[in-house]
């Protein structure tokens, strides 16, 4: 038997039993909350990739806005109401996957340093890992690295009186959480869909055109179908649910 311990060391993919009807849940904080209750065009995407296949998806949305990483437990513990869905909580459930974000948005800015922070996220992410494997041993975990905020109009709209620095220093932040996240992936053999590096515009900063700009922070219309197109598409490709 595979001890406790072992839950935290590199992630051995359970193989997801071929069906008609596959579940998929998603945690994470507003940049996930975005593509809605049902994943919205995310959940157009992949049904019509597994629709000639004879198969469907299903998709929960658990995310919510204002959160971090520190609020994934309470994700998957409580129940979740979503404008007019209303979702019992993940953990009782069962599902064939787990789309876990990286809250990158909502940084842990309460510590004192910023490595604290991520080592903080790290430590948040263990134990939600493991948590999913003990309670739901047959089912897939894939991380998801949101599009990259841009240095130069981060968050402008809304915070008019931060400077240029502050607003790059924000971005930055956010960042690192993000990378952090994915490394945590890489490292333990968790697969990541890695819309982050592919949001990247040709100066390697965050593209424009995928963030809204009555916030300059969260996904536009473009941005939500570009991060559901990737989502569906990695999991198509990479056979996560079988085809």
């Amino acid at each position: 038997l595979k001890k406790v311990d072992d839950y935290n060391s590199n992630y051995s993919a359970p193989l997801v039993e071929d069906k008609n009807t596959y579940s998929i849940v998603m945690v994470g904080d507003s940049m996930t909350h975005a593509l809605g209750p049902r994943g919205g065009t995310f959940n157009k995407f992949i049904n019509d990739l597994y629709k000639p296949k004879g198969k469907f998806i299903s998709i929960d949305n658990y995310a919510e806005g204002s959160t971090n990483i520190l609020s994934i437990g309470k994700q998957m513990t409580t129940k979740t109401t979503y404008w007019d869905s209303t979702f019992e909580p993940l953990l009782s459930r069962d599902f064939d996957l787990i789309l876990i974000e990286s809250f990158g948005y909502n940084p842990l800015s309460q510590f004192s340093t910023r490595a604290e922070g991520l080592k903080k996220q790290t430590e948040a992410l263990d134990d939600a890992i493991k948590t999913i494997r003990l309670s739901h041993p047959h089912s897939r975990i894939v991380f998801v690295a949101t599009i990259s905020p841009n240095k130069d109009i981060y968050a402008k709209k809304i915070t008019r009186n931060a400077t240029a620095a502050e607003r790059i220093s924000q971005a930055e932040e956010r960042i690192d959480y993000i990378k952090n996240h994915i490394a945590y992936g890489v490292n333990h053999n968790i697969p990541v869909v890695n819309i982050f590096a592919k949001s990247l515009d040709k100066n390697g900063d965050g593209d424009v055109s995928l963030i809204n700009p009555t916030d300059d922070i969260h996904p536009s219309f473009k941005g939500v179908d570009f991060i559901g197109h990737e989502i569906a598409n990695f999991i198509y490709e990479n056979s996560i649910l079988p085809k």
